[in-house]
């Protein structure tokens, strides 16, 4: 199949969910990465129980010519086997404590998985070379946790031309101390190790869960480790696996370009995690810088007209851009979001708010929200009828009413005379940008 094809099959396997727009952008982004695309964790579950819809998303992309990087685990399988088998064994820290017994039924298990994962995909016509004879060269990590191995290095070069040669790498977390001893890796830590020498694009763990979960069992779209960590990782509702995941997360991303990512997602779910804004699974990013303004400076006029017409795809008029300087501004320190805000008899009114093209499904959007909500106990604002945001608009909003032209929403505004006030005034509001 030719990846003309394969992208024509892509835009139908996502309609409806995303714009031919938007898969666009996501490929000419990832074919630009060359080896450094992606890192892709596959938990030992995932190979047990949802092995077919890994193959088929990973085949997926390798037939619109990305080649991610899978490295895999093989925890339930292993632990399965040794309590088949009556080998004791403990964890200390969260590592498997790896004796002579362990690791010869480890090196199995994990020889197992990597030869299920390679033959699953050569099944599909993708071709797949898998790495399970200790790939990384270790140290041993400490007596106490046995043939345990932290990572010293690796072989870059293999993966290179493996991928050069349009192969997919499928690596076990297995390392090597010297030419002989194989030792046991903790999966997560051997991603780490791979991420901050491939300086990927996206790192991606594969999980049934689909995402993080919060308190509703809903996965959590977006998380700013700037923003929301501190908060989130305090939560009863987060269980000590995805709390451990998150640190790790957090870790990695400190490591990588300030660019990459993070997503949690499941296998059949990975493409639309991939090649869409709206994304599903959950999107971790380091977070963005915000900025806040009293005032529009004569300095950021160009910016903001420039931020306004990208994002809207339109003109905006020159008489709103001579009424800008008495707004507050919030502006991402990448100049790629805004808001502006009016004050309209203490109630602030959301005059624009815009996200460039090139930033939609990074977060950007979500922080620089946030960083208004948290510093406006009220605000109120309009959009048109149909725009893609309105959703989300209802979803956060405490109400909006709807009129000829505007849907009109509002947060914190509670008295009805108010209400009736902020209504009038954006119904009222002239039209400052222009569609030809």
């Amino acid at each position: 199949m030719t990846k003309d094809l394969s992208k024509k099959s892509l835009f139908r396997l996502l309609d409806g969910f995303t714009s031919e727009r938007e898969i666009k952008k996501y490929l000419q982004r990832f074919e630009s990465d060359d080896f450094r695309f992606a890192v892709i964790k596959v938990g030992g579950a995932i190979v047990t129980d949802d092995l077919e819809n890994l193959t088929d998303s990973i085949s997926f992309l390798h037939e619109v010519g990305l080649c991610p990087i899978i490295i895999h685990g093989c925890g339930p399988k292993l632990t399965s086997t040794l309590n088949e088998k009556n080998i004791e064994f403990e964890f200390i820290d969260g590592i498997r404590v790896t004796n002579e017994d362990v690791l010869d039924e480890a090196i199995k298990a994990f020889k197992d998985t990597n030869n299920l994962i390679v033959n699953a995909l050569n099944k599909k016509n993708v071709q797949a070379i898998g790495y399970a004879d200790g790939y990384f060269d270790c140290e041993l990590l400490d007596k106490k946790y046995g043939y345990v191995g932290e990572i010293k290095g690796l072989n870059i070069q293999e993966i290179k031309n493996s991928i050069n040669n349009n192969k997919i790498p499928v690596i076990a977390s297995l390392g090597a101390l010297g030419s002989n001893q194989i030792v046991n890796i903790n999966a997560d830590i051997a991603v780490l190790e791979l991420a901050k020498i491939v300086q990927p694009d996206k790192v991606i763990f594969l999980t049934a869960t689909g995402g993080v979960l919060d308190e509703n069992n809903k996965i959590i779209s977006n998380i700013s480790i700037k923003d929301d960590f501190d908060n989130l990782i305090n939560k009863d509702w987060l269980h000590s696996g995805m709390k451990l995941k998150i640190e790790q997360i957090k870790i990695l991303l400190e490591n990588l370009p300030s660019d990459s990512s993070c997503s949690i997602t499941s296998p059949i779910d990975l493409p639309k995690e991939l090649f869409s804004d709206s994304g599903k699974g959950t999107l971790v990013k380091k977070g963005h810088q915000i900025h806040t303004f009293e005032y529009v400076s004569e300095d950021y006029s160009n910016t903001i007209k420039s931020i306004l017409e990208n994002s809207f795809n339109g003109k905006v008029s020159n008489q709103y851009m001579n009424s800008i300087h008495d707004k507050k501004l919030f502006i991402s320190s990448c100049k790629r979001a805004i808001i502006l805000l009016d004050n309209h008899k203490n109630v602030p009114y959301m005059d624009k708010f815009a996200v460039t093209p090139n930033a939609r499904g990074e977060g950007l959007g979500n922080s620089i929200w946030k960083k208004m909500i948290k510093e406006n106990s009220k605000v109120f604002w309009r959009s048109r009828h149909g725009n893609d945001i309105n959703g989300f608009y209802k979803q956060i909003s405490d109400g909006f009413h709807k009129t000829d032209k505007w849907n009109i929403f509002w947060i914190g505004v509670k008295n009805s005379d108010e209400i009736i006030e902020c209504i009038n005034y954006a119904d009222s509001k002239e039209v400052s940008i222009s569609y030809e």
